[in-house]
């Protein structure tokens, strides 16, 4: 049995975990990231051409971590050379009862984020492409922007090993277990052996929890997407369409829309719809059901789509059920950091996160507010 020693080892390899890995290794410690997949892969939920990245929460805490991950965003782009994030403007609307839309605009005010509140009409006389009910009002904030979601995780990753991570792919986590004053993570037929682990395993978070005496509330959902052909493909191009989140009265299901970006249709969804799943689901088939509601929504709202569908697919959201992060050390075991889940609003924070669980692993503390995201919510 091969044995790796190493200052920490990060578990999985998608946005947060690869964030991890590059702040710990830019900061000279050495690390060794352990992914069950490649890096990159389709099987989780950080993978695709696009995510949102935004001001628009209605939690002061949120918005201070979301300026952060711009910041630390462009940092990246400059080290590595390339744009990772664009910026096209987006909007929330809903009707003015609609979950959380009041309270964005309070919180773009009381974080002196500079935004416009509009109603359906200002929105379509800008944004022509929409189609509103008369009772639509929203806000336009100008920060609003595209990550490229696969690119940020490889350009993570690539900068990772340049300061040194080792980072392995097909390589599954079996065991984590505490191994006198440092833990042991075993894996196939090598261990690995570490002062600290960080979980950041997304979707497997729960087992490898449950195994740590650690049972959290999480469930997977299947969600999905679509791409959608338009009639005149340059009506929906960033700088002539926006990002936007459609919210609705009394829960937390959005719809959303993106410019065509690095694909040839527009991006929409629906999610929190889809069913709970096991991690290790292999079904990454389309609901036909869910993909005719998406179908009815996207040419509802936006009449210029042609109503082909170029390409759909599939992803998971691994929910807590507050939807709000978990960034804290294990109660029981101070060398086992926990990273994930990300309940679906997660990439954005990405680069962030990776910063915040480096913080705890090296320092214990960090100067992000994440008493949010800490375990004790869950009454442990």
């Amino acid at each position: 049995m091969t044995r790796h020693t190493t200052d920490v080892i990060v578990l999985g390899g998608g946005v947060m975990g690869c964030a991890t890995a590059y702040h710990l290794a830019k900061r000279g410690r050495r690390v060794a990231l352990l992914e069950q997949f490649a890096i990159g892969h389709a099987l989780g939920s950080s993978h695709g051409p696009s995510r949102i990245i935004r001001l628009a929460y209605d939690s002061l805490d949120y918005v201070r971590l979301a300026q952060a991950s711009y910041t630390l965003w462009h940092a990246l782009e400059d080290e590595c050379g390339e744009q990772l994030m664009l910026q096209t403007g987006g909007l929330d609307f809903g009707t003015p009862d609609a979950l959380g839309l009041a309270g964005i605009g309070a919180t773009y005010q009381a974080a002196g984020v500079p935004f416009e509140a509009l109603d359906a009409d200002e929105i379509m006389r800008r944004y022509p492409q929409f189609r509103l009910p008369e009772n639509t009002v929203g806000f336009f904030q100008a920060d609003y922007s595209l990550l490229a979601a696969g690119r940020c995780v490889a350009a993570l990753a690539a900068q990772a090993r340049q300061h040194g991570a080792a980072i392995y792919e097909h390589t599954a986590a079996q065991q984590v277990a505490i191994a006198g004053d440092g833990v042991e993570v075993r894996a196939g037929d090598a261990v690995f052996c570490a002062d600290k682990v960080v979980l950041c395993a997304g979707s497997w978070a729960r087992p490898l929890l449950t195994r740590l005496g650690l049972d959290l509330p999480l469930t997977v959902l299947k969600e999905q997407l679509a791409f959608f052909a338009a009639h005149d493909p340059s009506a929906f191009m960033p700088g002539r369409f926006p990002l936007f989140i459609h919210r609705y009265p009394g829960t937390t299901v959005l719809g959303s829309g993106f410019p065509i970006y690095d694909h040839r249709g527009v991006k929409l969804m629906v999610d929190r719809i889809g069913p709970e799943v096991a991690p290790d689901d292999p079904d990454r088939t389309i609901d036909s059901a869910r993909l005719a509601r998406l179908h009815a929504y996207a040419t509802g709202i936006l009449p210029g789509l042609t109503g082909e569908i170029i390409e759909a697919v599939s992803c998971r959201y691994t929910m807590t059920p507050d939807e709000d992060f978990i960034l804290d050390v294990h109660p029981a075991y101070p060398r086992v950091l926990v990273g994930s889940p990300c309940s679906g609003h997660g990439v954005k924070f990405g680069v962030a996160v990776g910063e915040v669980l480096a913080d705890l692993a090296t320092k214990g503390h960090t100067k992000h507010d994440i008493a949010r995201f800490r375990l004790a919510r869950f009454g442990l």
